[in-house]
Order: structure tokens, then sequence, then C-alpha cells
């Protein structure tokens, strides 16, 4: 007889929306939502039930971060607090990822996993580099470090041809292999991936094309003028407008950064219906150009935040960008540009990529849902979760459900040991670091 898993019941929550729900219970069945019950509606208790007590704290749908680099990325600012080490955001990367092995990219991207989970997030898009000749390795390792925290990421490794043809063909490669074996894990998916059009030559761009057709592409594009300057020498055409002539653009295609974007460019996105990931901490960390947000906003395109793996917290992203467009240089942004836009944008991209309804708390939808520790000490506005991300930025996960699992009770990780990832990333960074 096949055992029915436990259900997860989460009383006394606080949901946000329109209106705000105090008082709300969840009901978690397998991997999904099974209901939602208002304030003074029964919940019958079964045995087996896993009772969550939300004691009135915030319930949200866990946030998504649309690009990052776990193994990388706590290193990068790192190195990017010190500007005798790393002048841009390229050299830094490139001094870091030359460096990275199997068991380093394991080890660091376990604990940027555990980090994300206590930031409130529970899905990565996260893009991969290595050392030359660990292409085979890296996403196998990374997978491995996101499954001992039960973070659900798509992955894919960024093939480059710094280290010569025959290795962005080898990163390539790497992608398309992974995916097939992804495709059995609910949690974990695996898409090509392209660092760059600045070290890209015809033929890895070539060998792309098979793969991000069905897979879906993650590109970093715009980090600096490089990328401007490869695809205008090739064929006078833009970044974005090159990727398009390549084949490269579609409905799962996400293109990180997009500094200095034009509108033929923002046109060309939402016609393919690509995905922009919108990274503004790490871009002014870095102090590279931002994408122009309300003009690709006014052309439809569908955006999401990402951390770029610098910052663990979407959220965080979010109160950054409401500040930054609120300075007077600033024209106005379209209304709800980031409660409507960005901050939803997450669930919708996660949505497309796993085939599942993520990123709301219904009935029928997954079950990637946070109750955050803390408890608005004034009354909610109406509002949906983006509208409100600003006030809870900042705010920690008590417990973080992902795929019906609970992979943190009371902000502790189940499952693993926080004090061996801690160490094991300690001992990965020194050496990496070192060499």
């Amino acid at each position: 007889m096949r055992r029915v898993p436990p259900r997860i019941v989460i009383r006394d929550a606080l949901l946000a929306g329109e209106p705000p729900l105090g008082g709300a219970s969840v009901v978690v069945e397998g991997r999904r939502v099974a209901r939602v019950a208002r304030a003074g509606e029964r919940v019958e208790p079964q045995p087996g039930d896993w009772e969550v007590d939300a004691a009135g704290r915030l319930l949200l749908p866990g946030a998504v971060d649309a690009h990052a680099h776990l193994a990388a990325g706590a290193l990068l600012r790192l190195l990017g607090l010190d500007g005798r080490r790393a002048a841009s955001r390229a050299e830094a990367r490139g001094r870091i990822e030359e460096r990275l092995d199997g068991a380093a990219l394991e080890a660091l991207a376990a604990a940027a996993a555990l980090d994300a989970l206590r930031a409130g997030v529970t899905c990565v898009l996260d893009l991969v580099r290595a050392a030359p000749g660990r292409e085979d390795e890296a996403l196998p390792a990374v997978a491995r470090g996101v499954g001992a925290c039960g973070l659900r990421a798509a992955l894919a490794y960024g093939a480059s041809d710094r280290g010569g043809e025959e290795r962005g063909l080898a990163g390539v490669r790497a992608s398309a292999a992974f995916a097939e074996a992804a495709k059995r894990e609910p949690s974990l998916r695996a898409m090509a991936g392209l660092d760059g059009l600045a070290h890209a030559g015809p033929a890895t761009l070539a060998e792309l094309a098979g793969p991000a057709a069905r897979f879906g592409l993650q590109v970093a594009v715009g980090e600096d003028e490089a990328d401007l300057a490869r695809a205008y020498a090739a064929t006078f055409l833009r970044p974005v407008q090159f990727l398009g002539a390549g084949g490269l653009l579609g409905p799962r295609t996400v293109v990180a950064h997009g500094g200095a974007l034009a509108a033929a460019e923002a046109s060309l996105l939402a016609r393919t219906e690509s995905w922009l990931a919108v990274t503004p901490r790490a871009d002014r960390f870095w102090t590279a150009e931002p994408p122009p947000l309300e003009m690709l906003a006014a052309h439809g395109c569908s955006l999401a935040l990402g951390t770029d793996g610098l910052f663990p917290d979407v959220a965080g992203e979010a109160a950054d960008l409401a500040l930054e467009v609120r300075r007077p240089r600033h024209g106005s942004p379209p209304a709800e540009l980031l409660g409507r836009v960005l901050w939803p944008g997450g669930g919708a991209l996660a949505s497309q990529l796993f085939g599942e309804r993520l990123g709301v708390v219904e009935a029928g939808a997954l079950a990637d849902l946070v109750v955050l520790d803390w408890r608005p000490p004034l009354p909610l506005p109406d509002g949906q979760p983006g509208d409100l991300v600003l006030l809870w930025s900042g705010a920690r996960a008590a417990w973080s459900i992902v795929d019906g699992v609970v992979r943190l009770r009371e902000g502790r990780l189940l499952g693993g040991d926080e004090v061996e990832i801690a160490a094991r990333a300690r001992e990965a960074a020194a050496r990496v670091l070192a060499a």
C-alpha cells in the first residue's frame, strides 16, 4: 500500500493580499497547496498532520532569485570590497571561477542556498562557471549543494571561449547533458547558459541554439561595454538583437543585467516573450549601468529581480530599487512597476520553467511557502505581496517549505548540518582566495 505523506497545516497566518487575511490557515498536501481557509473557517485536524503555528506572522509565496552565481557570489562581494584586487565585476568573476573545482562549487553553493532560504528565497536561477576542464562536474556539484538545503533551482553552465573554443563547446555540452538528468527531479531544472558575448565565438553560439530551444537559456549580457562592442563589431547589431539573430531568444530565455538596452532591444525582448533579470544592487556595487526599467516596462518586457549572487535576499533588491527610483534625478517610474511587474515576475518566470503554478498562495499551486519571522505591528494595507515587499525587507524566514517539504523550521535547517555546511564553505573559500 502506498504511504500517504502527512499534511502540513499552517495556522493563524497573516496573508498579504486584497484584502489581507489575518488568522488564515493553509493546508499543504503532497507538493501542493490544498486549501486556504479564512479566519473562522475550521480546518479539521487529521492523524499525522504537521501543525505549524504561524502565530500571526506573515505567510508569503517563496521569493524567486532570477539571476545568481551561488558558489561565487559571496567571494565576489569580498573581492569587490577591495579595489586593489578587482577593478570590475568581470575581472573579479574570472579570478574566482578559474579556481573553482567540484568540491568548492558544492560547498559554496550549499552555504549560499542556506542563506537564500533564510532570506525567504525558495527558487534560484543560477549561472555556474568553473575552472577550465571542470565543466562536466560543475552542475552536478552545485545541484548537490542546493539539494543539501532543498532549494528549488534552475542551473546553467555559463559557456565561454575564454579558455579556447573547445572550452566553450564543453560548457554548452555540459548543460545539455545535465538537463536530461535534471528532468527527473521535481525541484531541479537545467538550462543552456552563456557567460556574455565578449568571449563567445561562432561555434559556441551555434552549439547553444539546440539546447536553448529545448531547455531554455540563461545569459549574462551588458555587465560592461565589452558585449556591445563584440556584437556591433560582428554584425552591427546590439547585444539582444545579436542573440535574436542567433535564434537564442524565446519564452524560456533569461537575459541578465542588460545595462543600456535600447528601445529596439526592448521591443525584441517583448516580441519574443524573453525575460530580463534585473540586479540593481549588484550593478551599483560594480558601478555598472542599470537597465532603463521605465522604458522596458513601457514596451511590455517581462521583468524579474535577481541578486547576481552578491546578496541572498531578493527583497533587499526591491527595497534598494524603490529607494533609487525615488531620487530626484530619475523620472517617475510607471505606476506599480515594482509591486505589479518586477516582484511577481519571479513567480511567473519560475512557473514557466517548472511547468507548474508558483509565486502564489492558492489551492493547486506548488507549495513553495515562507513564514517570515515578522508580526506586522500595524494593519497591512490592501495589495499584492509585491506591493508590500518594502515592509518586510530584512525579515528572516522562520519556516520555509519547498515543493511541499519543510526545509526550515523556526529558522533551523532540517535534514542538514548547518555547522558543517558553514565550515566546508569557509574552507573552500579560503582555498579559492589563496590560490
